[in-house]
């Protein structure tokens, strides 16, 4: 099962990415889908929000008990809160992208060349 982390809470979720989201000033991007409302997804997925993508697996132990691990990777690099789209069938697609070497250079310099 894969969950995204936020807030200290899980949320079952499918996640994709692109290395060159053309659609978005070729930013390396995640859209993670999950079930919520729009607007929820808007107050928890925003600017430098520190998130996880949590990949839970199953096993049988020596004992022969299922037991559950987690795997957790951290994707606060991709801190920038992009669109949210609305599927009509109670779920979303948030857009999390990486700061471009154009904005990290804004950043640095402070805008001014």
């Amino acid at each position: 099962m894969i969950y995204v982390k936020i807030n200290n809470t899980l949320y079952p979720a499918a996640i994709s990415g692109k290395l060159n989201d053309t659609a978005w000033g070729g930013r390396s991007s995640k859209t993670i889908r999950l079930t919520m409302s729009a607007v929820n997804a808007a107050s928890l997925f925003v600017d430098d929000a520190p998130w996880s993508i949590i990949e839970e697996h199953e096993y049988i132990d020596e004992n022969e008990v299922t037991q559950t691990t987690q795997v957790e990777y951290d994707n606060s690099e991709y801190c920038v809160a992009g669109d949210i789209t609305d599927h009509r069938d109670g779920t979303v697609s948030v857009k999390m992208g990486k700061v471009t070497d154009r904005e990290m250079i804004d950043i640095i310099t402070g805008g001014a060349l």
